[in-house]
């Protein structure tokens, strides 16, 4: 069973949102200020790295596919920085990371010079050159510059359009980070990594090795969900496990999935949790509290490209009663209380 039209519409507008932010990110001397600042600071690890504290509080409550969270890296940091006149050390773990721990700093300026470049020639228009950069900071496993590589052939932004060698950059993302610590000024890209191979797996590529594959594609975004909190990914999740997509129908993890999301400001999410309880559709109405949630999602849509969010509220409020607007308006009061 392929992708639903749902999951197709969460998946073009998660790319929206996907572009305008994490693109910002890359293409500003802030993010290579967090890149170098955590490059230099690994000597000083959090102390939940440091006690190997596994990271997995909004895993599923059953059913799951998420892969299992292991921190098994938790010494990575404690071993002595080699002198860094030496050429001969190991500077990688063997799958082709730069270990900052071991690397010579003439070997992580290289990496945080060719990330400076890649964004200086890329603002300027010089793709061709921003690629050459890259390249070899996604090389010595750079995630922001393996994301942003694997982005430009996905949409043939500089090169050639080349939906496997994308999917492969965004593979080595998976691959070399997927144990990234969630609070990192890296996650956000590993995370955006896993939900696009979630989107490959749906649809497969086209005269390539690689196939639809449902149940995989559950397996990327249960693991951004549930290991980085991805609200996108929550999102689409939800819209999975609702759709019987990649496994089992189940009610009851979409709606947690989608109340995660929805409490996290996705307003995709709160459209969708509002219109399932508003109607019903997943158990007793809660006209009142789909309501609120229709509420906060059609303030904020776009009127363009999420028309369907205002519709959806403009057709609820009709069929509300002065009982469900109160109710709802007492909510929306409560939550802004607890905001505060």
């Amino acid at each position: 069973m392929g992708p639903g039209n749902q999951v197709k519409k969460y998946l073009m507008q998660i790319h929206r949102v996907d572009q305008s932010t994490l693109i910002k990110g890359l293409l500003s001397f802030f993010a290579l200020f967090l890149f170098i600042n955590s490059a230099f600071s690994l000597d000083a690890p959090s102390t939940e790295r440091e006690a190997g504290v596994k990271r997995n509080a909004a895993a599923p409550i059953s059913g799951s596919q998420t892969p299992p969270i292991v921190d098994d890296d938790k010494d990575r940091h404690t071993e002595e920085l080699p002198d860094e006149t030496s050429d001969n050390k190991q500077t990688d773990k063997g799958n082709g990371v730069l270990d900052v721990a071991n690397a010579p700093l003439k070997a992580i300026g290289g990496v945080v010079d060719a990330t400076r470049d890649a964004i200086r020639s890329y603002l300027a228009g010089n793709k061709e050159d921003a690629v050459k950069s890259l390249s070899y900071a996604a090389d010595q496993g750079h995630a922001p510059a393996q994301w942003k590589l694997a982005r430009m052939y996905a949409e043939g932004d500089g090169v050639p359009r080349d939906e496997l060698r994308a999917f492969e950059n965004f593979s080595q993302v998976c691959d070399r980070h997927a144990d990234e610590a969630p609070e990192s000024p890296t996650a956000p890209f590993v995370s955006s990594a896993f939900i696009a191979l979630g989107s490959y797996y749906l649809n497969g590529i086209p005269n390539s090795s690689v196939k639809a594959n449902p149940v995989k594609a559950r397996e990327m975004f249960a693991y951004s969900a549930s290991y980085f909190g991805d609200p996108e990914a929550q999102l689409v999740l939800a819209r999975l496990y609702l759709d019987g997509i990649g496994g089992a129908k189940d009610t009851k993890q979409a709606l947690r999935w989608l109340n995660l999301s929805a409490e996290k400001g996705n307003r995709l999410a709160q459209a969708e949790l509002g219109k399932l309880l508003f109607n019903g559709e997943v158990g007793a109405k809660q006209r009142a509290r789909g309501l609120m949630w229709l509420n906060f999602a059609s303030d904020a849509a776009d009127p363009v490209s999420e028309s369907w969010i205002i519709e959806a509220n403009d057709a609820a409020l009709s069929e509300a009663t002065d009982t469900d607007r109160l109710a709802a308006n007492a909510y929306l009061a409560q939550r802004k209380r607890r905001a505060k």
